[in-house]
């Protein structure tokens, strides 16, 4: 919870400096509830962006959320779909990560949604409130601190300990290296390209791993 209230504060801000009112600006994350779509859509807001291009790059960030789902859906088969609505409307990188890891220790039919329910518990108010942090107290934090970093830090430190297989470490060095190659695309296009990248490349080598192996 801790490491990523810097993440929150930063999201808070960028969306006073973007010119959001307070209101708008706290219903962000109560409604979205996507660090990485929130920190584009700001972006975006403050150049000026047109609006169907800030909607659609807000939905294209967060379209990782469809991998999280289908990953996850092996665990929850047989499951009611009002548990599976649940879920799906609380997935986000870290549920995911918690959830994955719980159904590697356990088997994933034991206590997978309340324990599920009980990380969302935490995660999702946690979030509003850091973000309210930013929203209502934010400016005033020294510009020295450079919080923004705080962004891919708890990006790294949530995902690093899920790189366990090949492919894993495939798909992770492969978006590395296209983001640094896509960084000055025009409208954050560059972080698409690379998660496209990423998942492009992990699905070949699982393929031709397979084809071996076969």
């Amino acid at each position: 919870m801790l490491s990523y209230l810097p993440f929150g504060i930063v999201c808070g801000v960028a969306a006073v400096q973007a010119g959001m009112t307070e209101a708008a600006a706290l219903a962000m994350p109560m409604l979205v509830f996507g660090g990485a779509s929130q920190v584009v859509v700001n972006q975006l807001l403050l150049v000026k962006a047109p609006l169907w291009v800030v909607i659609s790059s807000g939905l294209i960030v967060n379209l990782r959320f469809m991998i999280y789902s289908a990953a996850l859906a092996r665990h929850t088969r047989g499951a009611p779909i009002k548990e599976r609505a649940l879920m799906a409307a609380f997935i986000v990188d870290h549920t995911y990560a918690f959830a994955e890891q719980r159904a590697r220790e356990h088997p994933p039919t034991v206590h997978l949604l309340a324990y599920y329910l009980g990380c969302c518990a935490v995660i999702w108010p946690s979030w509003v409130i850091f973000n309210a942090l930013g929203i209502f107290a934010g400016l005033r934090l020294p510009a020295s601190w450079q919080l923004e970093f705080t962004v891919p830090l708890a990006f790294i430190s949530l995902m690093a300990p899920m790189l366990r297989e090949r492919g894993m470490w495939i798909a992770a060095l492969a978006g590395g290296v296209a983001g640094l190659l896509f960084v000055n695309l025009p409208l954050k296009l560059g972080l698409i390209a690379a998660c496209v990248t990423g998942v492009l490349i992990a699905m070949g080598a699982d393929r031709w791993k397979r084809g071996r192996a076969g």
